[in-house]
């Protein structure tokens, strides 16, 4: 039994009905010639281990008086991201991130966003990362306003403080 691809509807699918399973097409008989290949029949040079049009395997070439199942052609899909190194500057935006992050900065949530915008799949983790820990501090802010532990003067001291300190460098 033989893995075939149906040249009329390119079905792959073995041989052991003799026909193809989706259109009908029945396959003509298969002899172990060394060098026709068992998937699309292209008849290859006597130097060729594998099939100069599809890629296949010889496999009456390798061992001619076996008997052989079928064909398994198997496709591994390699992520090219998983092997790609982070950037200097990705890497110095995670960790600035996470700094801000953890301060409640504005700047946190920012950085936050930009890395999960990035392609790099490593950037978009830290990314949401920040952006839970902000979401954390914001919701521990107003938790603390609901009960009263924080009164709305002393956000407004708070932020005249910080004012002050930014134009009155005396201060």
């Amino acid at each position: 039994m033989v893995v075939r691809r149906c040249p009329q509807c390119h079905t792959a699918g073995d041989d052991q009905y003799g026909f193809c399973i989706k259109c009908g097409y029945e396959y003509p008989t298969l002899e172990n010639t060394p060098n026709t290949c068992p998937l699309c029949f292209y008849e290859n040079p006597e130097e060729a281990e594998f099939c100069v049009k599809c890629g296949s395997p010889l496999i009456f070439k390798q061992n001619p008086d076996a008997t052989f199942g079928p064909i398994i052609i198997q496709k591994k899909v390699v992520d090219s991201s998983e092997n790609k190194p982070t950037s200097t500057t990705t890497k110095l935006l995670i960790v600035l991130g996470y700094i801000f992050s953890i301060l409640g900065g504005l700047l946190g949530l920012i950085i936050a966003i930009y890395l999960i915008t990035r392609k790099d799949p490593v950037a978009k983790k830290h990314g949401r990362i920040q952006l839970a820990i902000f979401i954390f501090y914001l919701v521990l802010l107003l938790i603390l306003i609901l009960t009263g532990a924080i009164t709305q003067e002393t956000l407004i001291q708070y932020s005249q403080m910080n004012f002050a300190n930014l134009t009155n460098p005396n201060v």
